[in-house]
């Protein structure tokens, strides 16, 4: 029999690992824990909140307080075979613990390198989504690279970490806009802005909000939503101070649609490529990838169907829907990727923070109706996401849970 004090060694560094990777959502972390104490015998209380969580076995309580984020996915990929091997009662806890802790251990999957390209590939993909020109690749290859020099950088210094956004934004811009003003793009340079930006922009955040208010979980959510607006704000003052620095009107600040001169196979070659940088990015696992890249395309396919014959958010539902069912129909399947690890990527498609970021950018140019525009098109988006997931979900008899 397990004791008490065996099972707290597995499930204290469970929950944080949760905790910091716990923008699926509060529900699904505390399905997992207390999945994992039944397995031993055990009841547990488990409370999880945005970036705290409490979990109690017996008369003992441990408490947590960590930041969310996006976990190394090849890290996912394995805890989800531990978790596996849990519920089968093939594993005592302390041998679970110790492999847990080994399995935290594990270095990212790419190399510094690799993550640069990975953030390029993820800047040019999704900004052929965006405007589907040469110009956009062009742009969005350099900004890439300068954004992944930035975000490798930030990982050996913490204090750059916290800066980052602020500084992405400020780089991007001004690189953009002087671009812009020595007439080397058309169109309006938020469209330009917008991708590099893209790997900082909180949509799984909005979205994880939305999901998480939407089952009546309000302090989770209040405290996600609120985050990620703060996020967005930044970024915006990053481009206005970008502006100030260069000393151009912020009316230079405009979107505008530039008709895409790469035809179909461009952009779907564009989803193909940001896939590839979510792999590289997010540390997946090379043997994950084709049915990531699967999901990918097959929400893309979806969301742009849905959108041709019945609007924006009709279309951004529909791809939830299939998104978040297709995900938790295989990532149950032994030998599988976990569903988290199929949907990252295609949760990105969806993208609600990106309309967000270009509202506000739009607003700061001297366009409030446009600014007012893209922000009510970012709550409709994430409102259609929440729901979506949450049918997809249902769909399939299955809530947010281990796998």
């Amino acid at each position: 029999m397990t004791t008490e004090k065996e099972l707290l060694g597995l499930l204290g560094p469970l929950s944080e690992w949760l905790l910091s990777s716990s923008f699926e959502g509060t529900m699904r972390c505390e399905a997992i824990v207390r999945e994992v104490a039944a397995a031993y015998g055990h009841t547990v209380e488990a409370t999880f909140l945005a970036d705290a969580a409490l979990v109690t076995v017996g008369d003992r309580t441990l408490s947590f307080a960590r930041e969310p984020g996006v976990p190394p996915l090849h890290q996912v990929s394995t805890i989800k075979g531990l978790l596996r091997e849990i519920s089968e009662a093939d594993l005592s806890a302390p041998d679970a613990a110790a492999r847990l802790a080994a399995i935290r251990r594990e270095p990212g999957r790419w190399s510094r390198p690799w993550r640069v390209l990975g953030l390029v590939a993820f800047t040019v993909g999704f900004g052929i989504s965006v405007q589907a020109t040469w110009q956009q690749v062009g742009v969005s290859a350099l900004t890439g690279l300068l954004i992944g020099l930035l975000v490798v950088a930030g990982n050996r210094h913490r204090r750059l970490v916290l800066i980052e956004p602020f500084l992405a934004s400020l780089l991007v811009t001004t690189v953009v806009l002087t671009i812009y003003e020595h007439g080397l793009i058309d169109g309006g340079p938020i469209q330009l802005i917008v991708p590099a930006l893209f790997y900082f922009i909180p949509g799984d955040a909005i979205s994880a909000a939305a999901l998480e208010l939407a089952v009546n979980r309000m302090t989770a959510g209040a405290a996600r939503l609120v985050y990620s607006t703060v996020v967005l704000l930044v970024l915006a003052f990053g481009a206005l101070m970008a502006t100030v620095l260069l000393q151009v009107p912020q009316s230079r600040l405009f979107d505008t649609t530039v008709p895409g001169n790469l035809g179909p196979a461009g952009v779907w070659g564009g989803w193909v490529l940001f896939a590839a940088g979510v792999m590289l990015t997010f540390s997946m696992a090379p043997r994950d990838f084709p049915w990531a890249l699967g999901l990918v395309l097959l929400t893309a396919a979806v969301v742009e169907a849905g959108t041709r014959a019945l609007g924006d958010p009709a279309g951004t539902f529909l791809g939830a829907v299939v998104m978040m069912a297709t995900a938790l129909l295989l990532g149950r399947r032994p030998g599988m990727p976990p569903a988290y690890v199929l949907y990252l990527g295609a949760f990105y498609v969806l993208t609600p923070g990106s309309h967000g970021l270009r509202g506000l950018e739009s607003w700061i140019g001297g366009d409030p109706i446009q600014g007012v525009t893209g922000l009510a098109d970012m709550v409709s988006l994430l409102v259609a996401i929440a729901v979506g997931m949450l049918v997809g979900a249902a769909s399939v008899g299955r809530f947010i849970r281990p796998g």
